[in-house]
């Protein structure tokens, strides 16, 4: 018995133990733009030529927000960074100094800041074609024709603004080099006609919301899917909107607590998951996922 107990001590300690994820937080300072971007990347233990999502959290947040999306799509083989833009993250909801939280609130969903935010991704974006490494992270094994950008309420507005939303009649800050985009609770910004506003994107998009995502005093079903109506059809758009879920169901800031959110939490993952495996790593048995979803009835998916 003593030898056999060895025996498999010994067989065990020779399998190697599985590797982990490598997390890396950093600031990266833009010079010209005199803004400290923090923000946190996820590799996988393995491979290369990695496809990536970066995630655009919402008002408040900081780089540890929508971790529950970012670790799923981490498992699923993606790297993941997550951007925290100075003015809209925790900041803007600092109870101190009380005399300036007004102004705060005000900066943080003004137009001025969405073109700060659009340019932090864009700043991300040419540090990640720069930089080889960050601490442990090897960069050089992210795919730079492989990403995809995300973002939940705020984040989304940036998400729709970097695809080709126009704004005053002319198409924001879109930028070619992501390949595909999730809005999470994203909305209308500016008056005028959906079709006229969203036709300019043109690549694989994914809208998420929920039925009781807004106020009580608002049609929030139109409000949360007008960006959906507005997309030209190409195939590669998708609308997920759940039964009673709520704004911060899709924040993905921490795991679900009840029964329906963790329905809804599971779903965003499965639904999202075969979004990018589709448009940013090209697997086309993903396509079977996004033509039957499998969701409650009283949920709504459509694909155009």
């Amino acid at each position: 018995m003593f030898r056999l107990s060895v025996l498999c001590l010994l067989a065990c300690l020779a399998v190697p133990a599985a590797r982990a994820a490598t997390i890396c937080d950093a600031v990266w300072r833009d010079g010209p733009r005199a803004r400290a971007i923090p923000l946190r990347i996820r590799l996988p233990a393995t491979g290369t030529g990695l496809a990536a999502i970066i995630w655009s959290p919402g008002m408040g947040a900081t780089r540890t927000a929508g971790a529950v999306w970012a670790q799923a799509w981490l498992q699923a083989g993606f790297a993941v960074i997550t951007v925290q833009h100075p003015g809209s993250d925790d900041v803007a909801y600092a109870a101190q100094p009380a005399a300036t939280r007004a102004d705060r609130l005000a900066y943080a969903t003004s137009g001025l800041h969405m073109v700060e935010r659009a340019g932090d991704i864009g700043f991300v974006l040419d540090e990640l074609a720069r930089r080889p490494r960050e601490g442990a992270c090897d960069l050089s094994r992210i795919d730079q024709d492989r990403i995809g950008l995300a973002g939940h309420s705020l984040g989304a507005w940036v998400v729709q603004a970097m695809a080709g939303q126009r704004f005053g009649g002319r198409r924001a800050q879109i930028d070619r080099r992501l390949r595909a985009f999730a809005g999470f609770s994203g909305t209308q910004l500016e008056p005028g006609d959906p079709a006229a506003l969203f036709a300019g994107i043109v690549r694989p998009y994914l809208v998420i919301s929920g039925t009781l995502d807004g106020g009580p005093n608002e049609d929030i079903i139109a409000r949360r899917t007008a960006i959906w109506q507005g997309m030209p059809a190409d195939g590669r758009k998708y609308l997920a909107l759940f039964a009673d879920a709520t704004h911060m169901m899709f924040a993905g800031n921490r795991p679900a607590g009840t029964a329906l959110a963790r329905r809804v939490e599971a779903d965003v993952i499965r639904l999202s998951t075969a979004f990018w495996r589709r448009w940013l790593r090209d697997e086309t048995a993903a396509d079977a996922t996004l033509a039957s979803p499998r969701l409650r009835p009283a949920d709504r998916w459509d694909q155009k």
